[in-house]
């Protein structure tokens, strides 16, 4: 049951993959070229994101960021954030 539900995810997602490159197909060399290149970067990215979470200092290091954000917002050295106040 579980693999049949990977296996449909899965095949989803390459339909998606396939009418992404069609579509991209009908654009212009220099917009390929450009979509191309976002989306090996975008895979890069991920690889690194996943490599630097997979290193065992990472969880150390981002409990000592949640502590020092708690610190500072019991200090009071935090402000809220509403609405556009974000942006």
């Amino acid at each position: 049951m579980l693999n049949d539900t990977i296996h449909e995810a899965t095949w989803r997602m390459i339909e998606r993959l396939k009418q992404a490159f069609e579509q991209a197909k009908q654009r212009p060399e220099a917009e390929q070229e450009l979509l191309a290149q976002l989306l090996l970067e975008e895979m890069q990215s991920e690889d690194r994101w996943t490599a630097l979470f997979a290193d065992p200092r990472s969880e150390a290091l981002l409990e000592k960021l949640v502590a020092e954000a708690i610190a500072e917002d019991d200090a009071g050295e935090t402000e809220e954030i509403t609405g556009d106040s974000f942006l």
